[in-house]
């Protein structure tokens, strides 16, 4: 009897909850956030309260008419003032630089300007980016406005990321009527970078006029030592006072002048990286942007090959800027596999230098070439990687890499001092 007792309720609850799950499933979704935010909308509630009062003046009492034509009035009012007023107003947007780096603070300008022959009030500059908003207020009649505020650069990027708007709702707020401001003068912010170690080694660098001394054996240079003489040297290089103590001939060795060549190659696949200000991604591109900046100041000639990006290797200041452009512009959804940038013609072409090639461990990584330096981050420590990633690429490594970032706190100590030309150069 208890199992026959049982069973029925069990029946039941199992019932009502499809009923429970029917009658609160949403069919159609689009349609009704379509509703939701017409509803919610002050325009919908007071067309709403219209179609109300007609009604009730049709069936109750002919005042109710009124009504409605005050709402209709109050409506008309709302939405085409604001219309108006838009059009005679203008705005311009610049910045009083076109460049900075990460957590620089940037004067913002924005001038408006107002053309009609009665003032403006509630205009807004708003991003459509970053949905960033600049309250300018009221403008008199034919007048200009300036407003100026200290703009703080807290990821890369380039300023405005989206379409800059002018908006106004103003009496009544019921409607925004918009209008596409001016931009004169952007921003583009870099990465943040920390100083970094001397490149990476690589026998058979060749020799450059205007090239920079580095800690090897070489020709020219400051003196390093001195050793004994070997047939081919040069008598010029003979150390007479020591030659006459050890009664041999004993040589100086001087440093070489030889200048590097580093090809960064920047692993931005988005499946295998975490996005936000924080992310492995960002790390990523700012180890790309130190190594890049520390070795181009050292006079080295660094290229960048990245999704949309290839630069060949060449030094200056105009390297510098465009390698830091490309990387503040770098998106941050790539799918651009390691293999296929691998593959480009800048990077299959590239043999007369150390290739650098920073990912994070999500990716398969290993030295498959004398030539090639692997930088790798820890994925997790530096927030949740995306779930998905090219299935041959996760196997794991059998090779430590030439540097490991293993966390946001020690990249700055590690860029420095991570790898072994940075340990004995110190």
């Amino acid at each position: 009897m208890k199992v026959a007792l049982v069973m029925p309720s069990l029946a039941a609850a199992k019932v009502l909850t499809s009923l429970r799950s029917l009658a609160t499933r949403d069919f159609f979704p689009e349609f009704s956030a379509r509703i939701r935010r017409w509803a919610y909308h002050p325009l919908g509630v007071l067309l709403l309260a219209t179609v109300v009062s007609l009604l009730c003046g049709l069936f109750l009492h002919p005042r109710m008419f009124a009504l409605a034509a005050g709402l209709l009035v109050v409506m008309g009012l709302g939405v085409c003032w604001p219309a108006l007023t838009i059009r005679g107003a203008t705005a311009r947007w610049s910045f009083e630089q076109e460049r900075c780096v990460e957590g620089d603070q940037v004067m913002a300008r924005v001038t408006a300007t107002n053309h009609l022959p009665w003032p403006v009030a509630g205009l807004v500059l708003r991003d459509s980016g970053t949905e960033a908003a600049v309250r300018l207020g009221t403008i008199p009649a034919r007048q200009e406005l300036i407003a100026r505020w200290d703009f703080v650069a807290k990821s890369r990027g380039e300023y405005p990321v989206g379409i800059p708007e002018l908006l106004t709702g103003f009496p009544f707020g019921l409607w925004q009527a918009r209008k596409r401001a001016f931009v004169e003068r952007r921003l583009i912010v870099w990465p943040k970078t920390f100083p970094v170690g001397p490149p990476p080694c690589l026998d058979g660098d060749s020799m450059i006029e205007g090239s920079v001394a580095r800690r090897k054996v070489g020709s020219t240079g400051e003196v390093l030592g001195v050793r004994p003489y070997r047939r081919g040297d040069s008598p010029r290089r003979i150390h007479w006072p020591q030659s006459a103590r050890h009664d041999r001939l004993i040589v100086c060795e001087f440093e070489a002048t030889s200048r590097p060549v580093v090809q960064l190659v920047l692993d931005a696949d988005a499946s295998i990286h975490s996005i936000g200000p924080e992310g492995s991604l960002e790390w990523a591109i700012r180890t790309a942007a130190s190594m890049a900046r520390g070795w181009l100041d050292l006079g080295i000639q660094v290229g960048l090959s990245g999704p949309g990006v290839m630069l060949v290797p060449a030094s200056g200041a105009g390297q510098l800027r465009r390698i830091m452009d490309s990387l503040a512009r770098l998106p941050s959804d790539s799918s651009q596999s390691l293999r296929d940038l691998l593959g480009s013609p800048v990077c299959r072409q590239f043999e007369s230098g150390v290739q650098v090639i920073i990912t994070t461990d999500r990716r398969r990584w290993g030295r498959s070439s004398l030539r090639q330096r692997w930088v790798v981050l820890r994925a997790s420590a530096f927030g949740a990687p995306s779930t998905s990633s090219a299935s041959c690429d996760e196997l794991p490594p059998r090779l430590a890499p030439w540097l490991f970032l293993d966390s946001p706190q020690r990249v700055p100590h590690l860029l420095r001092y991570g790898w072994s030309e940075a340990r004995h150069g110190s």
